[in-house]
């Protein structure tokens, strides 16, 4: 191989990878034309480029499954946003009935702490179990995986 095929090898190069101009492309062409050595490389690098591409592509998915996946899509989003709307509802709901209950005078002071105090603590217990598994769940390496 002498020094123009060389240079040539590096055309070869960015010719299968779509990177050259259209001058560079016609000067390839006439270099392999007249080189039976550079054209074997060429068509070697072509099929193995190719081949290549062939066995990386994934397979195209049937319509069936494309529409199976927008459903899927919808129904995560209704879900999640039903959810998101409950929870702030109950949230607001919460807040408003313990304003009540702290400011109305039905009950003498004893009687509020001793209804608040089981009810304070099943809400530690809750935000501690929800911190827990939060926690879990961003560091849960199976988490993407494994279909629940």
């Amino acid at each position: 191989m002498n020094a123009t095929c060389e240079q040539y090898q590096i055309l070869i190069s960015g010719s299968l990878d779509g990177e050259l101009t259209g001058e560079q492309q016609d000067a390839l062409e006439a270099h392999l034309d007249g080189c039976p050595g550079c054209r074997g490389d060429y068509e070697v690098l072509k099929r193995l480029a190719v081949g290549t591409i062939r066995a990386l592509a994934p397979p195209e998915p049937r319509p069936e499954a494309w529409d199976g996946f927008l459903d899927n899509v919808y129904n995560r989003l209704e879900r999640r946003t039903g959810w998101g709307v409950l929870l702030a509802g109950l949230a607001l709901l919460c807040v408003y009935g313990m304003v009540m209950f702290i400011i109305e005078p039905w009950a003498s002071a004893l009687i509020k702490v001793l209804v608040g105090a089981p009810v304070v603590g099943v809400a530690i217990l809750f935000i501690s179990v929800l911190r827990q598994r939060l926690q879990a769940a961003r560091n849960d390496r199976y988490s993407k995986e494994v279909r629940r």
